[in-house]
């Protein structure tokens, strides 16, 4: 057992230094170096450091979010949220949409419908939502500028490539497909498969267990806060990319910050 959670056994995942201090306070106040899955205790982490490049040489592997990050998706998946909703006459503002941009639809459901929702009602919602997304997403999902193109880069510099995303695994795979990298990634964690999807860092642990690596010898690329956060609360280092910068606190989840794919490749490779 755990000496710092009474109540349930310490997971065999990561040395707690790889941690860099990141710990969960668990039913009591007391501390664990990750998230406990049986007290649910709350994670802490502490703001990263920024820097103005990232030093490629010290990793093996790059692991990229998908929606947002390697193709622009989420106007179909909103859309796709809408018809569902809509057919059952459940009003949502604007706000809560965009509260779960990058999020899984299982925490959606549940802030839309209420607790009383029961899993096999959210298990259905979801189903329905992903057959409009099933629909949608062909129509409007849009390749990133330069996204494929710098995962292609990294790949020929020696760099393993994962993509950790919340989107359903066939939704995943057809953007992958869409993008020519197929055979470019050797990992795929969709946060529809998991208990917990992100800002819980459980998306980010599975991925580096699927390649065998420490959360030292990776980092994530990442375009929303929840993302960031699960990333940060992984150990891992965080590439912010896009115009989140703008929103409050992604800065502190992010080791550095660049606009787009063409900043990104000067920083990865001048």
């Amino acid at each position: 057992m755990d000496p710092t959670c009474e109540s349930s056994p310490a997971p065999a995942l990561l040395p707690c230094w790889q941690f860099g201090g990141r710990r969960c306070i668990g039913r009591k106040g007391r501390s664990w170096h990750v998230p406990c899955s049986v007290c649910a205790g709350p994670y802490q982490s502490e703001p990263a450091k920024g820097i103005d490049r990232v030093i490629l040489t010290r990793y093996r592997a790059a692991i990229f979010d998908l929606d947002g990050t390697l193709v622009h998706s989420e106007p179909a998946w909103e859309a796709a949220k809408r018809r569902v909703l809509h057919r059952l006459r459940v009003e949502v503002p604007q706000t809560t949409y965009d509260a779960f941009v990058g999020r899984g639809l299982r925490g959606f459901l549940t802030e839309v419908m209420g607790q009383d929702l029961t899993d096999a009602r959210r298990t259905d919602l979801a189903n329905e939502i992903g057959a409009e997304a099933d629909v949608l997403l062909p129509l409007l999902r849009q390749p990133i500028p330069g996204a494929a193109q710098s995962v292609i880069r990294l790949t020929e510099a020696g760099l393993r490539i994962a993509v950790c995303s919340s989107s359903p695994r066939r939704h995943i795979h057809a953007a992958l497909d869409q993008l020519g990298l197929v055979d470019r990634v050797s990992a795929i964690v969709s946060g529809a498969d998991l208990p917990r999807g992100k800002p819980d860092p459980l998306p980010y642990l599975e991925t580096l267990r699927l390649l065998d690596l420490g959360p030292a010898e990776a980092f994530a690329v990442e375009d929303a806060l929840p993302g960031a956060i699960s990333a940060h609360a992984a150990g891992l280092d965080v590439v912010g990319i896009g115009p989140e910068h703008l929103t409050r606190g992604f800065s502190d989840y992010c080791r550095v910050q660049v606009p787009d794919y063409s900043s990104f490749d000067r920083m990865m490779f001048s």
